[in-house]
C-alpha cells in the first residue's frame, strides 16, 4: 500500500477538523477562555500544516501537489463523467481549490476571534467579520462532506474510509 497522508496531514486535519467544530457548536463558550484557546489552536495548527507542506512533507501532501489548474480541472470533470477514479493520491483539483480556501479563512476566523478582545474593535466591525467567515468556513465544510459522500456514490469508492488509515 502506498501512504498517502503522513502522520502530521493526518493529525492536523483531524485537530482542525475537531477545533473548529467544537467551537463551532458552542462546545466551549463562545468568547471564552476554551473557545479562544481552541481557535488559536486551529490557527498554529493550520501553519503548522502549511510549514509542513513546504519543509517536510512528501508526495500529494506536498504544497507545490495541491496547485490546481485548467487542465487539472478539465481533466478531473471528464473523470466525473465518465465516473473514473482519478490517478492522483492527492486531492482532486476542486478539493485543492477547497483547501486553500481553509487554509486561508481558518487564520482569519481564528484573528477576527481574536482581535475581538482588542481596541480594534472599535475601529473595524471585527465581530461582523468574525461571523461572516464561521459561516463561509461552515458553508465549505458542508460542501467538503456534501463533495466526498457524492464523489464516494458516484465513483462506486468508499472515498471516507481511503481518508481514515491514510493509504490508497
Amino acid at each position: 500500500m502506498i501512504e498517502r497522508w503522513d502522520r502530521v496531514v493526518r493529525l492536523t486535519h483531524w485537530c482542525v477538523a475537531l477545533g473548529f467544530l467544537a467551537n463551532r457548536l458552542h462546545l466551549t463558550e463562545p468568547g471564552g477562555v476554551w473557545h479562544r484557546s481552541v481557535g488559536l489552536l486551529v490557527a498554529v495548527l493550520v501553519i503548522v500544516r502549511l510549514v509542513w507542506g513546504v519543509t517536510g512533507a512528501r508526495g500529494p501532501a506536498r504544497l507545490s501537489a495541491i496547485i490546481p489548474t485548467r487542465a487539472s480541472l478539465a481533466e478531473h470533470f471528464c473523470d466525473i463523467a465518465e465516473r473514473r477514479t482519478p490517478k492522483a493520491l492527492g486531492h482532486n483539483p476542486l478539493g485543492a481549490m477547497a483547501i486553500w480556501l481553509f487554509w486561508l479563512l481558518l487564520p482569519l476566523v481564528a484573528l477576527t476571534g481574536w482581535a475581538q478582545g482588542t481596541d480594534l474593535i472599535d475601529r473595524w466591525p471585527v465581530e461582523v467579520w468574525h461571523y461572516w467567515l464561521v459561516n463561509a468556513v461552515t458553508a465549505l465544510v458542508c460542501l467538503h462532506v456534501l463533495a466526498v459522500v457524492t464523489m464516494s456514490l458516484w465513483l462506486k469508492k468508499n472515498l471516507i474510509a481511503a481518508m481514515l488509515p491514510g493509504r490508497r
